[in-house]
């Protein structure tokens, strides 16, 4: 176009181009988004044409990348010195493309050019075998890909057999926008699997159907014909199943027979041994960070995972009860009626706040080989990963050895199972989850009901210090004809009635048979029963009942099984645990004045199948996990460090502490700074990161995060406006996300995979509280005091040293005597540790797609 000479703004269109636009042809396909006033003796580079459009435009794509007159697409870096007049062709006409961050969107096109749909990638040097596996699960509803059966046509049109998907890359498949797949290269033919489940050729598996609740399950008997995805199945026979053999390989993924639960940032090491030593043994075992590949959903992966597992494993050590994603896969585990088969890692047995979940389950001790005997585990010390300073690792023995006790119970689960492959399906379940005498699915006959055949038992959990208080609310409720149970008759057990036992934990040996004599696992087995046949669970809430081990105990075991009415019996300082757990948004309160009615409308509600469930939780949590995805679009693939911490500074040092880890994290190439947009030590820490990477010339790398408003006054701490909405932050880039402050603590600690901590109050103390529930690590500046020196009731467990990081560097942090300078090293020489940690396993592993945020660490250098 001739522009030379064009003198002020001129005008240009703005076009919306498809993926399936070759290199400088024309569609009339593209999509008209409308024109732009440029003036291109003001505006020279493509980086200074965003805003314009921003502003002229009225729609426009979340994300887009420009693409040049030859429609060759631009990145960011790009755009700060690549001339606008390279964009515009010869029609005054400048085109952009949708941009979907890190992934890329692939079309997949049968070999006659018939579409069959798209799919989300991120790396396209990845094997073959993997965008295979991203196909089957995110096109479930294709019924030409339900049996597998088909083939890749490379770039020459040659078909990729399945053994050879392990040598191609994406890349060599990869047509334009599109991969091209070829039918029939195997045949329909159904064949005897090892299981003894056939797969006919005029019955298509269907598509799974994601777990999105665990109150109501079914089980499926041992000689049941049907391949079923929403129902558990019963132990099959333990031969080697490859995918090929697989009876659930028509379905999204290849079924597991083993599938192991750890906390990342205790057991990594130790999943990785476990399931090297049980894949010799022939197992095909599942394992988060082999099987969750780019464009899954992390959260439905393993769901799905856990659902379709014979074998559940957890490897239990002491922050196992402690994250939220272990809690949900055990009990997800338990509804479904997996045979579950701890390893343990503790001093004790059972874990405290699991304690409920699995004192009656036999685990096996993690030094297996070593110990004298099995029931020793829990009197011996050394036996207990917190009891040896700084070791991680597993010796090759007692992995062997525990690897063959998993091997010999899981065969011998099996034979129980075809011995008893006549009984019902809730007497198979009663078998197959390991739990002695545990009830899920019970028939009308066995269960009490109400009239409209739905369980109308009312729960009531409460500390015996509200005695009279349980009383008044059984009176309530059996005044309505509901039946009520009360954790009170637990207590009267052979004399056991304080209800403060935070000790009670018994000492189990991993092979003693259990058989019901101790009053403690009596009273669990009643509660488990109970809880089963209950329509809802009420939980009294006291300060007693916050302190009480036990009443700890009861709230770990029901949260997400059933649906839960909190009770606030009286005002108090409510724990994290308890928080994170129920929530803060549904209780009721004994001091309204209405509170009786509303709370008996409640539970009328939960017991009743003609009223619709309340769903505010989980559209609460569908709305949580839909700004995580929001806020990993937004930010750059590189690794990114959160920053938490106080608003005004009390020791003396910290400002200068604060100046010296941005100064000293600025040095990091690929690395990005995220703070919560507060004044105080996120403020200091990304100015001062902001500052020194600009002198490099350097990208700046700053985020922050905010929500839109919050109805508390925040003006102290933030910019906000009299309408309590927020104003973005003068430097970096601001992004708005949440409904609130607390909100939007809840979503970053899912994001981001590490905190930096300094000084801070209770808001910050809760921060951190979420980073460990998400399985995330905290880096606590613990010389500064507040929530970082330990303050606030915030977890313990952040002031232990992760594996990766240097005792020296973590002490430092500690030391009143270490000088801003000396603080600011150690922080980046943690941080360097802990991301080279992470990208180690995912180069060393050919998938490590973890949670949401560990896709965003990468490599980091020194500049």
């Amino acid at each position: 176009m001739e522009d030379e000479g064009l003198d002020g703004p001129s005008v240009f269109g703005v076009s919306l181009i498809p993926e399936t636009r070759g290199i400088g042809s024309h569609s009339q396909q593209d999509t008209v988004i409308g024109s732009v006033l440029i003036d291109l003796t003001v505006i020279k580079h493509v980086e200074d044409l965003r805003p314009i459009l921003e502003s002229q435009l009225d729609i426009l794509p979340t994300a887009y990348r420009f693409l040049t007159k030859q429609r060759w697409p631009l990145n960011l870096k790009q755009e700060q010195s690549v001339s606008i007049k390279c964009l515009i062709n010869s029609e005054g006409v400048i085109t952009i493309r949708h941009h979907y961050g890190s992934k890329r969107r692939i079309g997949v096109l049968a070999e006659d050019g018939k579409s069959l749909g798209f799919i989300f990638f991120s790396d396209m040097n990845m094997k073959v075998s993997h965008l295979r596996k991203s196909i089957n699960f995110q096109l479930t509803e294709v019924r030409e890909l339900w049996d597998n059966s088909w083939l890749f046509l490379d770039n020459n049109s040659w078909p990729v057999s399945t053994r050879q998907e392990e040598d191609v890359t994406v890349l060599q498949v990869l047509c334009s926008h599109s991969v091209r797949v070829r039918f029939g290269a195997w045949g329909n033919t159904g064949r005897q699997i090892d299981s003894g489940i056939e797969l006919k050729k005029d019955t298509p598996v269907p598509p799974p159907t994601k777990i999105q609740r665990m109150e109501t399950t079914s089980s499926l008997s041992s000689n049941d014909e049907v391949v079923c995805y929403t129902q558990p199945h019963s132990m099959s026979p333990l031969h080697s199943i490859t995918e090929a053999d697989s009876p659930l390989m028509g379905g999204s993924q290849p079924a597991k027979q083993v599938l192991i639960s750890y906390v990342r940032a205790e057991a990594s090491q130790y999943a990785l041994d476990l399931k090297s030593e049980l894949e010799r043994l022939r197992l095909s075992v599942y394992l988060d960070v082999h099987e969750i590949f780019g464009g899954s959903d992390w959260q439905d992966s393993l769901n799905y995972a856990v659902s379709n597992c014979a074998v559940f494993v957890p490897l239990v050590t002491p922050r196992y009860e402690e994250t939220q994603w272990t809690n949900r896969e055990i009990k997800l585990a338990d509804v479904l009626s997996k045979y579950i088969v701890p390893v343990s890692f503790l001093k004790f047995w059972p874990p405290r706040c699991l304690a409920i979940q699995f004192a009656t389950t036999q685990f096996i001790n993690w030094k297996l080989a070593s110990s004298t005997s099995f029931a020793s585990h829990g009197s011996n010390e050394s036996n207990g990963i917190d009891a040896v300073d700084g070791c991680y690792m597993w010796d090759r023995p007692d992995v062997v050895a525990v690897s063959k006790e998993i091997v010999k119970r899981c065969k011998r689960e099996s034979m129980k199972n075809k011995k008893n492959s006549t009984v019902s399906s809730s007497q198979v379940s009663l078998i197959s989850r390991g739990f002695s005498t545990r009830y899920t699915v019970l028939s009308g006959d066995e269960v009490d009901c109400g009239g409209d055949g739905r369980p109308s038992l009312v729960v009531i959990c409460v500390h015996p210090a509200q005695e009279a208080f349980a009383k008044d609310l059984r009176e309530i409720f059996e005044g309505e004809k509901l039946r009520v149970w009360t954790t009170l008759e637990l207590n009267q057990m052979n004399g056991h009635d304080d209800g403060n036992s935070s000790d009670d934990t018994e000492i189990l040996g991993s092979e003693q048979e259990i058989i019901g004599t101790s009053s403690q696992y009596k009273r669990e087995l009643i509660f488990q029963g109970k809880v089963d046949e209950a329509g809802v669970i009420i939980f009294v809430l006291s300060k007693a009942f916050a302190e009480s081990g036990t009443c700890k105990q009861q709230v770990f075991y029901c949260e997400q099984r059933k649906q839960v009415v909190p009770l606030n019996y009286e005002a108090f300082e409510m724990p994290g645990w308890m928080s994170l757990l129920i929530g803060t948004n549904t209780f009721e309160d004994v001091q309204r004045t209405d509170y009786k009615s509303t709370l008996l409308n409640r539970v009328q509600r939960a017991v009743n199948s003609d009223t619709m469930e309340d769903t505010t939780d989980y559209a609460k949590e569908v709305q949580i996990n839909a700004a995580v995805q929001f806020i990993c679009q937004k930010l750059p693939s590189t690794g990114c460090i959160y920053i938490a911490g106080g608003t005004k500074f009390f020791y003396s040092k910290s400002a200068a502490i604060c100046t010296c880890i941005g100064q000293s994290l600025a040095d990091l190439d690929n690395l990005s700074v995220v703070t919560g947009g507060f004044y105080g030590v996120g403020h200091t820490i990304s100015q001062s990161f902001y500052e020194s990477r600009q002198k490099r010339g350097k990208d700046s790398n700053v985020w922050h995060i905010l929500p839109v408003k919050d109805e508390q006054d925040r003006s102290a701490q933030a910019r906000q406006n009299a309408d309590k909405t927020f104003q973005h932050v003068p430097f970096g880039q601001t992004i708005y996300c949440g409904e609130s402050v607390r909100e939007r603590e809840t979503i970053v600690s899912r994001v981001f995979d590490i905190c930096i901590l300094v000084e801070g109050g209770p808001g910050a103390a809760h921060e951190a509280e979420e980073f460990t529930w998400s399985d995330h690590t905290v880096i606590p500046i613990k010389c500064t005091g507040g929530a970082a020196g330990g303050k606030f009731k915030v977890p313990e467990k952040i002031f232990e040293v992760p594996p990766e990081v240097d005792a020296t560097d973590w002490q430092c942090l500690s030391s009143k005597e270490s000088s801003p300078e000396e603080i600011g090293q150690a922080v980046k020489n943690i941080v360097l540790s802990l991301m080279k940690g992470a990208a180690h396993q995912m180069t060393c592993q050919r998938s490590f797609y973890k949670r949401p945020s560990m896709a965003r660490s990468r490599s980091l250098s020194c500049s």
